[in-house]
């Protein structure tokens, strides 16, 4: 046989191997296209459907069609819960569109938050910052109380000073966090307060770049939260935290007052606990005076008392990590922060990033963040279901361990007879879900 017809079997051969794999994943595109096809035309009647709320909200037609008509989902966009089946009756999610999981930072191991360099480059960045605009953030500060490191530390975290590129287009990422996002309802509000952000001349559309979640401007703002805080702080006659740094300072300075930062209080101070020390006792809900905190052993690191007119201020106990990470006594502004995003690491973050630019002080913590082990997200929202079903409060079933999980953590290791850490590990979560599910077979 020649080596000609032998090259020619062997090609016929490749093609005859690789057909059904191509067919395949043709197949596979065809699903996904006819999916993806069906949802859109959902999504455009979802849309239109949104013109009473809006024309409700003082927006005209033309604002409205003119930003509605043509609107398309982001399907890149993280956290989607995609509808399946497309519509009633339509084609079901395709598995090539199965989510993946992507992790946050706010809700990662702790100690992975606090880089010592990039809290470093924050911070002197951050200081260069406050004398640049020391003349705005001193009338900031002077008319909302909000300390100007606080707001400048923000700015950083947020957008790196504005460097952060914001890849998306608001309206869009915003509205398809309405049609198919974990908070739908919040997100067709923030639909309509982005159409009158545009009503109103505040920004264009091409200005309105944002966040996969729609959060816009140097200190990251939603739409709603446009509405409610922002102010025209360069005096210009209009609301700009897109482009003038003095508007978005002042709105953030504005959003913390309004939110209920009080001027006379620091954040939250570093501190040590006492051997033995009950790590249930963090949480808001367990706030009591400094005073009565300092009975119970805990004390300012470095040997630093606590200010003596500060005694009297109400505090409550931060355990990032339990009791294998550094410790806090945080007052109400760190709940305050915590309204900007919902996470004691950052909180933690911006108060502590806020303290190196005032006070030049170091970036590590006193404490030690000790190793913790890093358990699966959905591993930790079986075990909140186990936890609730005896009877426990662990906040949001979320698969993250806010407060009162941890807590609850510390609460099932006491009945086990485990040490005490307060923060998710692999031998209380397995003994819990071991003991829940024996009790579900009984």
């Amino acid at each position: 046989m020649s080596a000609t017809r032998l090259w020619r079997i062997g090609l016929a051969l490749l093609f005859a191997l690789a057909a059904p794999a191509s067919a395949g994943a043709q197949a596979a595109d065809d699903e996904v296209a006819v999916y993806k096809r069906e949802v859109d035309k959902a999504f455009t009647a979802w849309l239109q459907a949104l013109w009473p709320d809006a024309e409700a909200a003082g927006i005209s037609r033309k604002t409205f069609d003119a930003n509605i008509k043509g609107l398309k989902l982001n399907w890149t966009l993280p956290h989607l819960v995609l509808p399946d089946p497309a519509v009633p009756g339509g084609p079901p999610l395709p598995k090539a569109l199965a989510p993946k999981p992507i992790h946050q930072p706010e809700f990662d191991v702790p100690a992975n938050y606090f880089d010592k360099n990039t809290l470093s480059v924050l911070a002197t960045t951050g200081r260069g910052k406050l004398g640049q605009w020391s003349e705005q953030l001193a009338a900031m500060q002077n008319r909302y109380g909000v300390p100007a490191s606080i707001v400048v530390a923000i700015w950083g975290r947020e957008s790196g000073f504005g460097k952060a590129e914001m890849p998306f287009d608001a309206l869009s990422a915003i509205a398809t966090q309405g049609y198919m996002g974990r908070r739908p309802e919040v997100f067709r509000q923030e639909v309509i307060a982005a159409l009158k952000i545009l009503e109103d001349g505040n920004a264009t559309r091409a200005e309105m770049r944002s966040s996969w979640a729609g959060a816009m401007g140097y200190t990251q703002f939603l739409p709603s939260d446009f509405e409610k805080y922002a102010v025209d702080f360069d005096g210009d006659g209009r609301r700009d935290i897109w482009n003038s740094v003095p508007d978005a300072l002042g709105s953030t300075g504005n959003s913390l007052h309004s939110q209920g930062w009080d001027g006379k209080q620091t954040w939250g101070y570093e501190v040590t606990l006492p051997k033995g020390f009950d790590c249930t006792e963090q949480g808001p809900d367990k706030a009591r005076p400094i005073a009565e905190w300092v009975k119970l052993g805990i004390a300012r690191v470095k040997d630093r008392p606590f200010p003596e007119d500060k005694l009297q201020d109400t505090a409550f106990l931060v355990l990032p990590a339990g009791l294998k990470g550094p410790a806090f006594l945080a007052t109400n502004n760190f709940s305050v922060l915590k309204l900007y995003n919902n996470s004691d690491v950052y909180a933690l973050f911006v108060g502590h990033v806020a303290d190196m630019i005032a006070a030049n002080a170091p970036a590590e913590f006193a404490g030690d963040w000790q190793p913790v082990e890093r358990l699966p997200r959905e591993r930790i929202q079986r075990f909140q279901e186990a936890l609730v079903a005896k009877g426990h409060d662990v906040g949001n079933v979320d698969g993250l361990a806010g407060f009162k999980t941890r807590r609850t953590i510390g609460i099932e290791e006491q009945k086990l007879g485990l040490p005490l850490s307060c923060y998710p590990n692999k031998t209380v979560v397995d003994a819990v879900l071991k003991q829940v599910g024996a009790a579900a077979a009984q």
